[in-house]
């Protein structure tokens, strides 16, 4: 593609903004991590609460239907189209989940799932330096009777293709089942931390009862894909409204692979 084809992508992308048309091949998971007022500046990983709510209104206004994060998966094990929908998730489970994120979700009535770290509620993550608390269990079992789903995202959110059986076992296990005494509920989706996958780590994932696991590589989920290396999209404080239409005006062969076999630290 030429240097113009490429400045012009973009455009072509908030034009079917105006008109609510994007190409919907398949299906878009939004992942988010920290989110922060209004009057705060976003950088990063990180969205403020008016930039979610224009994120959210963006993806319906394009025709997408937004559904619960499990249904998505559900409908690629039953063979079932995917087109069109999306889910919204949020990694590690920030208290900026809980003070800004959640009045959007609530009032805009999006389900969203919290891909959390079970260990070490409401304090600053030592895998993010830098980053705020994570939720508390209070704020946790809050943010599901408001309808928010929790996800595993490991007991410590160590890199899992580093870690011998009996560590990577008690990682994965240990974290479903920590989270579904918060819950009552099944827990059956999960995230790998740093994205970082290889076989044996999804073997676990597998055996310690996962339906679907997420990676870290953008990308749009299809009928076919591994349930155990499925892509979501990054979002962060570079996504604008245009830039949003744009990735989601994307067919889903224009990702690059995003059923890689071994993501590592090295990779």
């Amino acid at each position: 593609m030429s240097v113009l084809g490429r400045a012009a992508a973009p455009l072509g992308a908030a034009g079917r903004l105006a008109t609510g048309r994007a190409a919907r091949g398949g299906a878009v998971v939004l992942c988010y991590h920290d989110v922060v007022a209004d009057d705060a500046v976003a950088d990063g990983l990180e969205v403020t609460a008016s930039a979610l709510r224009s994120h959210l209104r963006t993806v319906r206004s394009l025709g997408f239907r937004i559904v619960a994060l499990g249904e998505i998966s559900e409908r690629v094990t039953r063979g079932e189209p995917v087109d069109g929908l999306a889910a919204v998730a949020f990694d590690d489970a920030l208290a900026g989940v809980a003070r800004h994120a959640m009045p959007v979700l609530v009032d805009l009535e999006v389900p969203a799932s919290l891909m959390t770290v079970s260990t070490g509620w409401g304090r600053r993550p030592p895998w993010w330096p830098g980053a705020a608390r994570t939720m508390t269990r209070a704020e946790l079992v809050e943010a599901v009777a408001h309808g928010l789903e929790l996800a595993a995202h490991t007991r410590t959110h160590a890199s899992l293709a580093d870690l011998d059986a009996a560590r990577l076992a008690d990682e994965v296990g240990g974290c479903r089942a920590e989270l579904e005494d918060v819950t009552g509920h099944r827990i059956t989706q999960f995230a790998y931390p740093f994205g970082h996958h290889d076989r044996a780590v999804r073997e676990a994932v597998e055996a310690a009862g996962f339906t679907a696991a997420y990676t870290f590589l953008n990308g749009r989920i299809t009928l076919g894909d591994d349930l155990l290396r499925l892509p979501r999209l990054t979002m962060g404080a570079h996504h604008t409204r245009a830039r949003l239409a744009y990735h989601l005006g994307r067919s889903p062969a224009s990702w690059p692979d995003h059923q890689l076999d071994r993501v590592v630290a090295s990779s």
